[in-house]
């Protein structure tokens, strides 16, 4: 009995791995209003996104746009492409996966969901940390309409 239970906890702890190295969600998204795009890779134990496209991604006097919203001063010089914005992202259910996400449109974080739709999409949730506010979108595969959306 004990060895059944053992192989038993084997094999799930082997599948979670997989699960989380060929997991679907990998792979570059556009945000909702298709102003960003950002990669989901593997990230030590877990996924973590980065951004590493902007639609706007020069301020008007030609310059990187920079993270100037972020709540502590230090860090409001870095520049947002190329910034994490999804850390710690960890299964939490089938097709679903859960972390701390970084916004800075609002210089504010979130924790995060990530939820995949099918192979097209995903939705994104995040609430602020402490409670209260949420919201949700949805992003499409670059893939799928990245021709598309950039070239206007």
């Amino acid at each position: 009995m004990r060895l059944h239970v053992s192989l038993l906890a084997a094999g799930l702890l082997i599948l979670s791995k997989t699960s989380l190295t060929a997991a679907p969600i990998t792979g570059h998204w556009l945000t909702h209003k298709a102003n960003a795009m950002v990669k989901i890779t593997r990230c030590g134990e877990g996924l973590c996104g980065r951004i590493v496209w902007l639609r706007a991604s020069l301020d008007a006097r030609g310059n990187p746009v920079r993270d100037a919203r972020n709540r502590d001063k230090r860090f409001r010089g870095r520049q947002v492409l190329g910034l994490t914005t999804f850390s710690g992202l960890a299964p939490a259910g089938p097709g679903r996966w859960s972390g701390v996400m970084y916004n800075p449109d609002d210089g504010r974080i979130y924790r995060a969901s990530l939820t995949l739709l099918d192979s097209g999409s995903i939705r994104v949730e995040g609430c602020r940390l402490g409670g209260g506010l949420c919201g949700k979108r949805s992003w499409t595969r670059a893939q799928t309409k990245i021709s598309a959306r950039i070239a206007k």
